[in-house]
């Protein structure tokens, strides 16, 4: 029997559950739906009570998670994946989630009861960065495993050379189906992000109620996740027969979308944004729920990424692709594997999205001589943890990426060890320091106090632009037309014509 529990804000979380699950059963107009709901709900009840009140702090009655059939397995059994020929991969992207608004990662808001489920019973990276602070430059050095500066994807009119080996081709020539399904025009077709896919679309938008919108901060897309869930959970059944690379690009967190039953933090920019993420959540949770449901989640291997995360005024700007701080750049990394962890397992060490590829070609048995300038992390699951030299990630962000004929307005993030520059390449007077031990939100600045350290990682800075894009040539430029334009702005992105 499914047990609920009040949250502080006085909702019920299983009533919470049911309503939720009601309402996208009768979105998706699906077949079976007494079937459906009841995994559904038996899911979702399950991550809330079993994950977000123990969390909180609060008394939690006991659950049913006999919905998780997955075997309980252990480190040891990470290797064995390898052997395996019919592994499907999972691939989930969340754009603009950072990771210290999630509750697995330490917030005091229940917003992630899946996601923390998840990496309760699987693995979280504590530390984890991402390469830039908007999609494109983020998504090309995230699927390539090499930086910005390498890929050459710098600014809006750049795509993903055709000699990048990108990770549909990669699955694709070693045996996997491979299907995308996004729903953020900087991941479109015409910048090369479709690479290998099998399938690449952006599922046919239908007309969110307004409810569920709040006043469009960051621009309005039309369509909400729902309808990228439905294609994922129609794919998942009629593909349960094939060994497959499934890759969804989420963007309700970017569009600050939320429902009643998930807006239970207030009605500031920020509550906003939280209640955004606990309705992403329960999407995430949709997918999961089918795996479950059609007893593939012990076949499959889950990942769960972002892109870059979101700032409100913690450095004196909100949104994202305007620095290149703390809160736009830590971002989450989970994995769920195809048996259950007891405990969930979590590795401090610092790691970045350009390690996501290497780590996944590891752990699936897939080797690449593709270049990279990440590196597999799979190792250190199984005990081999060999220190980084040096211990260093790098994050890059051109502000001029939206004006054409400009010249490059860079600012580059560089952490060595537990000191972190932002170095502006145009006015290095403005160049700031912090000791991310300490200070992890990077709010004192000591460049003035530690000059040494400051000039050395300036160095290590102007080293990596000096870096030669991995392909011949960079990144091709191609001319977005007004419909392109008109969808990009829509995101909330100031582009010139």
């Amino acid at each position: 029997m499914m047990r609920s529990v009040r949250t502080s804000s006085g909702h019920r979380r299983g009533d919470i559950c049911r309503s939720f699950c009601r309402s996208i059963c009768r979105s998706f107009g699906r077949g079976d739906g007494r079937s459906r709901r009841r995994w559904a709900f038996g899911l979702m009840a399950g991550f809330s009570l079993a994950v977000v009140g123990a969390g909180c702090g609060q008394q939690v009655e006991e659950v049913d998670l006999s919905f998780d059939s997955r075997p309980v397995g252990s480190l040891d059994d990470v290797a064995g994946l390898a052997e395996r020929d019919d592994l499907n991969v999972l691939f989930i992207l969340i754009d603009t989630l950072r990771s210290d608004h999630l509750s697995a990662y330490g917030y005091e808001r229940p917003t992630s009861p899946v996601l923390d489920y998840v990496a309760g019973t699987g693995l979280r990276f504590a530390n984890h960065r991402a390469q830039s602070t908007w999609t494109k430059t983020s998504m090309a050095s995230l699927w390539t495993g090499l930086y910005p500066q390498r890929t050459d994807v710098l600014s809006h009119q750049d795509a993903v050379a055709p000699a990048a080996e990108m990770p549909a081709e990669i699955f694709k020539e070693n045996g996997w189906s491979t299907t995308g399904i996004w729903r953020n025009g900087w991941v479109a077709p015409n910048f090369g992000f479709n690479q290998g896919f099998d399938i690449y679309l952006t599922p046919r938008p239908r007309q969110a109620p307004s409810a569920m919108r709040t006043k469009p901060i960051a621009g309005r897309i039309d369509g909400t996740d729902i309808d990228g869930i439905y294609a994922a959970t129609e794919f998942l059944r009629v593909n349960q027969d094939r060994k497959f690379f499934l890759y969804v690009h989420l963007m309700d967190v970017h569009q600050y979308i939320t429902v009643e039953e998930t807006a239970l933090f207030g009605t500031t920019y920020l509550d906003a944004y939280d209640n955004s993420i606990r309705w992403e959540d329960q999407q995430v949770g949709e997918i999961l729920a089918e795996l479950h449901r059609l007893d593939m989640a012990k076949d499959t291997l889950v990942f769960i990424v972002s892109d870059h995360g979101e700032a409100f005024g913690e450095h004196g700007t909100e949104g994202h692709a305007r620095d290149i701080h703390h809160e736009a750049t830590n971002t989450p990394f989970i994995i769920g594997f195809p048996f259950r962890l007891d405990p969930g397992h979590i590795i401090e060490h610092a790691t970045q999205n350009v390690d996501v590829m290497p780590t996944l070609y590891d752990l699936v048995g897939i080797e690449t001589d593709a270049p990279s300038d990440g590196k597999s992390r799979a190792g250190w699951l199984m005990g081999d943890y060999t220190p980084d030299f040096p211990d260093r990630d790098i994050s890059h962000l051109d502000r001029s990426w939206g004006k054409k004929d400009t010249e490059p307005d860079t600012t580059i993030g560089l952490r060595e060890g537990h000191y972190r520059l932002i170095h502006d390449v145009n006015k290095p007077d403005r160049d700031q320091l912090y000791d991310v031990r300490s200070d992890p939100g990077e709010f004192i600045d000591i460049a003035a106090d530690e000059p040494s350290i400051l000039n050395s990682l300036r160095n290590a800075a102007r080293e990596y632009l000096e870096q030669e894009p991995a392909w011949e040539g960079g990144a091709p430029e191609i001319e977005l037309d007004e419909m392109s334009l008109r969808q990009l702005r829509a995101l909330g992105y100031a582009i010139e014509d």
